[in-house]
């Protein structure tokens, strides 16, 4: 993110901390429908649609650095091998023989020269290849140039791993433009893992998501930590090109309103003023989440585990801190930042019981939550009007209000 960006969101949110209303030119916006967090088919459609054809986050490649590192992936509820070629190429392979179908590789991770398949052996290269079958005589018409394993689109960004199902993805750096261009000054690729985490929450994966695209709830869901942290007033909204988003609140820690103690904390020397004087969460669609701070951060990856349920997979990342235990400021943080997290979840079943009880027509959106509204309309916009069941498409109003590309905006 450049200087003048920088100067720009803190313009908006000086305006936003002093306006009395909403924007004069900004529409009202119309109800979410409620069927959109409940209905099978429209959960089947966002399956295809939107997580199947979306580059997600798969992890960092900490663990997959050496020729022959893999490890298993399933968070789509479809079997993926992450392995490291010879080549120091890391590819993406549906974990399904091309014999019969069983499972190439059974441990969830390891390093191996060769991938041989644990019901008739046949054996296949780091890079997919089909290398050996055995009594191949009795195959007539076998191909091995031709049965190789299934490869889906994966790519790497600062240490972090997407995958795509989609074998025409469009490329990953092109997907996530609008975000990892403010994100430079991070160093993403200098980081390390602290802590990861599952959390089944049970909720659609949209309402979890909703709730991490907003700080209107901070003073009355978590009015002993963010609330106290973080301005909810001052908050400044961008929505970006594709549906992913920014928010920026500012810190009250120049008031001396702080729940942390931050003394020994690490740091990222790199990241400028502008992430110390404030909180800037970046939405990453179609699940990704992650609010960046000098310190280190949590990325929060939200899966769905059919319409009801989900899984929320925090990935916590800090400056390397070399040999030994990791900094102690961790031990005092990873507590109060699952707490946080625990206030949001609570909060988040009774919100599923209550969408289900037929009492609910729709989300009622207002101007400072329009991040969702945004995310909405992207997740429809990837699923298609077409096939949108009547009565749960949103109506498309926000792409007025999305902020340029950097590029074009110095133009």
């Amino acid at each position: 993110m450049s200087g003048s960006i920088y100067d720009e969101v803190e313009k908006v949110i000086d305006f936003e901390s002093a306006r009395v209303g909403p924007r004069p030119d900004f529409p009202p916006l119309p109800e979410i429908p409620g069927g959109r967090y409940t209905s099978p088919d429209f959960h089947e459609l966002e399956r295809k649609h939107v997580l199947s054809k979306s580059w997600v986050c798969a992890g960092r490649d900490e663990d997959l650095r050496k020729p022959g590192d893999y490890r298993l992936w399933d968070r789509l509820d479809v079997p993926l091998l992450l392995i490291r070629g010879q080549d120091e190429k890391l590819r993406a392979f549906y974990n399904t023989c091309r014999h019969r179908g069983a499972p190439v590789v059974r441990d969830d991770s390891g390093n191996t020269r060769l991938l041989r398949c644990q019901y008739h052996s046949w054996s296949y290269g780091l890079d997919g290849r089909l290398k050996g079958v055995p009594d191949e005589r009795d195959f007539a018409c076998l191909n091995k140039a031709e049965r190789g394993l299934i490869e889906a689109s994966c790519d790497t960004w600062g240490g972090w791993v997407f995958v795509n199902l989609d074998r025409d993805a469009q490329p990953l750096l092109e997907y996530l433009a609008p975000v990892v261009s403010e994100l430079d000054c991070v160093g993403m690729e200098k980081l390390r893992t602290v802590h990861v985490q599952d959390y089944p929450i049970a909720c659609n994966w949209k309402v979890a998501m909703d709730a991490f695209l907003e700080v209107y709830h901070i003073n009355t869901i978590h009015p002993t930590n963010a609330g106290i942290m973080l301005d909810s007033k001052a908050a400044a909204m961008g929505l970006m090109e594709g549906g992913h988003s920014r928010m920026a609140t500012r810190k009250r820690m120049n008031e001396g309103l702080n729940f942390v103690e931050f003394e020994g904390a690490p740091d990222i020397p790199s990241m400028p003023d502008f992430y110390r004087l404030n909180n800037v969460a970046y939405m990453m669609f179609p699940n990704l989440i992650t609010p960046v701070e000098p310190t280190g951060f949590p990325v929060l990856l939200f899966w769905p585990d059919g319409v009801g349920h989900c899984t929320m997979q925090a990935i916590y990342v800090a400056p390397d801190w070399g040999e030994g235990e990791r900094p102690a400021f961790w031990d005092r943080f990873l507590p109060i930042f699952h707490d946080v997290l625990q206030e949001d979840m609570m909060n988040l079943g009774p919100i599923q019981r209550s969408l289900e009880s037929g009492g609910f027509t729709g989300m009622m959106i207002n101007y400072q939550e329009r991040r969702i509204y945004w995310f909405h309309e992207e997740v429809d916009r990837c699923i298609g009007a077409d096939h949108i069941p009547e009565g749960l498409a949103v109506e498309q109003l926000l792409e007025p209000f999305a902020e340029q590309p950097i590029s074009e905006a110095a133009e």
